[in-house]
């Protein structure tokens, strides 16, 4: 089904959930991929059975509940959080380029990672998690402290500038700190992003404050639609356009930032995904975000996959492979800024 002149498909509601289940079900295939594919390799009923009654393949259920699972799990939220949060962003920034990355969410929790290593030394994964937060929300306070205008309130422009600006500010500390105290092996692996080292005790922190933030941003979509056309209308429809936009960017930080904490810095993955369905999707945020949310988690389960059959590769380095040519493309046809 092609779109039509206004970039959004005719018998919409029939094309978001043939799209939806369609997806659905692919998800499901890929998360039984994932959970069988590895060293050892194992086939799909063997992994059924693991999962359906566990504790009775000894080894073979320890290598899929405790290793294999909560990496795929991992994929799962991650892919989702970091496509609705690059979504958000660019319905609040009204910036089809838009991502997570301009609230400076990678840097702030790449130099408290980086101060946390050089103060505190070697550090147990419940700490990075904190720390990674703590940056992250740090650097977004500093940025929408910077990008508030007293009357106005938080000006799109004044955000991406401010953003900019502080994501460079906390890169180069973060640098200067690695190289002070000689943190480049510590901090190589959280820069290259990675899903290996993820374990049940990591998912039962992060994912509660993951699911609300899915949940917050589901139910703000109607409102975002209407903001995201223009602020003038909505402020004639009643819309609080300040504490909506507020709202939203802490949905995002909540979103990004504890997917940073997770897996690392992964970039370009909330940039690119609801970029390229916006044109078949509409304008409507009820529809993009799930859909954003599934093709984020897929995507993510693949290069995952990848990341599995070709170890010592970074999940970072294989992202940036397939999402690369495709913006180059789209730059080059000029489409970077049709979709708005």
């Amino acid at each position: 089904m092609k779109p039509t002149q206004s970039g959004i498909p005719q018998n919409k509601p029939r094309f978001f959930w043939l799209v939806f289940c369609s997806l659905t079900l692919l998800i499901l295939g890929q998360f039984l991929l994932n959970l069988s594919w590895g060293q050892p390799w194992y086939d799909f009923e063997t992994v059924l059975q693991a999962l359906l009654y566990p504790h009775k393949q000894g080894q073979i259920d320890l290598i899929i509940w405790d290793i294999r699972l909560p990496r795929a799990t991992a994929a799962l939220l991650v892919g989702a959080s970091l496509a609705v949060s690059g979504a958000l962003m660019q319905g609040i920034t009204r910036n089809p380029i838009a991502d997570p990355g301009l609230l400076g969410i990678n840097a702030g929790a790449g130099l408290a990672l980086a101060g946390g290593y050089a103060f505190l030394g070697s550090l147990h994964y419940s700490q990075i998690l904190v720390l990674c937060l703590l940056g992250a929300g740090m650097a977004t306070l500093l940025v929408l402290g910077l990008a508030y205008r007293r009357g106005r309130g938080l000006d799109p422009a004044s955000l991406i500038l401010a953003g900019t600006m502080v994501a460079s500010l906390f890169t180069a500390l973060g640098q200067g700190l690695t190289l002070a105290f000689n943190l480049s092996t510590a901090i190589i692996g959280w820069q290259a992003g990675g899903l290996a080292a993820t374990n049940w005790q990591m998912l039962m922190i992060i994912i509660p404050p993951i699911a609300c933030g899915l949940l917050l941003a589901q139910l703000l979509a109607y409102q975002l639609t209407i903001f995201s056309l223009d602020e003038q209308i909505a402020l004639g429809l009643g819309q609080n356009t300040r504490w909506m936009r507020l709202t939203l960017l802490l949905v995002v930080l909540v979103l990004s930032a504890g997917s940073v904490a997770l897996v690392g810095s992964l970039a370009l993955v909330g940039l690119i995904i609801p970029h390229l369905l916006r044109p078949w999707l509409g304008r409507s945020y009820s529809h993009l975000l799930p859909i954003s949310a599934l093709i984020g988690t897929s995507f993510l389960l693949w290069c995952d996959l990848g990341a599995i059959l070709l170890p010592g590769t970074p999940l970072n380095t294989l992202i940036c492979l397939i999402i690369l040519p495709i913006f180059i493309i789209l730059m080059r046809k000029g489409q970077l800024y049709d979709s708005f």
